[in-house]
């Protein structure tokens, strides 16, 4: 159920407004409701996209890292966030809860930075070892003796990348959701489709998906280094396909999986709903149709003539939701 379904008098209302957090001012985007009588409100979800929206320009300001960098450095190192927190000296529960959003302080980011190097890494499990038996303590020596040498994330979470990390996982998950959706695509429309799911989840929650940017093209908008991205994916092929009339354009298909193709699903219950409503908006339009749907978005407009990267803040403009 969509929890920012309108019911009749009421209408979505945005506006600049600036707060405090951690003593420090910054603006943002508010979206609420409003009735007919003036009354305003806002959702659960829609409170999550405001505050992040503040988090966000912290993280940024301060050099502290994002959620998704924090959970794949534990990944990294195949450990739980029970124990990351041990390890690191946080409390009991405090990696999870830097995982789930809350901004770690700038001591606890800077020491979750130093933990990226597994040499660190590793003298940070030495000065805990009093803590834990001998077989566990083993164990995770093990473990991060198994990790595949320092943990190095892909891109710098920005304004341009919806504050996210790329992540090709995600990326290869979206592009097979979609296929799986609506039947093999055209790289033209799986561009939109792309741009639309990472800039209406950032609208709804305050991240993207991907971590791809954009760049304002003459088609419309376009992930940076498209061709590459999409002949890497694994479980996707891209076919040419010739029209009737002679014509010809880049389709991708799904293709059988090996079982070393095949990953569990990363994407959360939020982004598997996203990718859901942008195949429900978009799966009758055709290339053509979708491209000239995107040349209507204001962020699109701003920067075709550099062919400049979108700001994910352009999301608060989008003719969607």
């Amino acid at each position: 159920m969509d929890s920012n379904k309108l019911l009749p008098g009421e209408k979505y209302f945005q506006e600049i407004r600036t707060v405090t957090f951690r003593k420090e001012d910054f603006s943002y985007v508010h979206t609420g409701i409003i009735d007919e009588e003036g009354e305003m409100w806002t959702t659960t979800e829609m409170d999550e996209a405001n505050i992040f929206q503040v988090y966000n320009q912290y993280r940024i300001r301060h050099g502290i890292p994002f959620p998704d960098e924090i959970a794949s450095i534990r990944e990294h190192y195949g450990l739980s966030a029970a124990k990351m927190s041990q390890i690191l000296g946080f409390g009991i529960n405090q990696y999870r809860m830097y995982e789930d959003g809350e901004v770690p302080s700038v001591s606890n980011a800077r020491t979750i930075i130093a933990a990226r190097e597994k040499d660190v890494f590793m003298s940070f499990v030495e000065a805990s070892r009093s803590e834990m038996n001998e077989q566990e303590y083993l164990r995770i020596i093990r473990k991060v003796e198994a990790a595949d040498g320092d943990y190095n994330p892909v891109g710098q979470p920005s304004e341009y990348s919806g504050f996210r990390s790329v992540s090709f996982e995600k990326i290869a998950d979206i592009v097979q959701m979609i296929i799986a959706n609506i039947g093999p695509t055209f790289v033209t429309k799986m561009n939109k489709l792309l741009f639309y799911a990472d800039f209406i989840h950032y609208k709804r929650h305050g991240y993207g998906i991907t971590g791809l940017t954009y760049k304002a093209l003459p088609f419309g908008p376009v992930p940076e280094h498209w061709g590459t991205l999409y002949s890497t994916l694994p479980g996707i092929n891209m076919e040419e396909y010739v029209y009737p009339g002679g014509q010809s354009g880049i389709r991708l298909e799904a293709k059988e999986m090996t079982d070393n193709d095949l990953t569990d699903n990363v994407l959360n219950k939020a982004e598997r709903e996203t990718i859901d409503k942008v195949c429900d908006y978009f799966a009758e339009m055709s290339a053509g149709e979708i491209s000239s749907t995107s040349h209507l978005e204001k962020g699109w407009i701003k920067n075709k003539d550099t062919r400049s990267s979108i700001s994910y803040q352009e999301a608060f403009t989008l003719n969607y939701d």
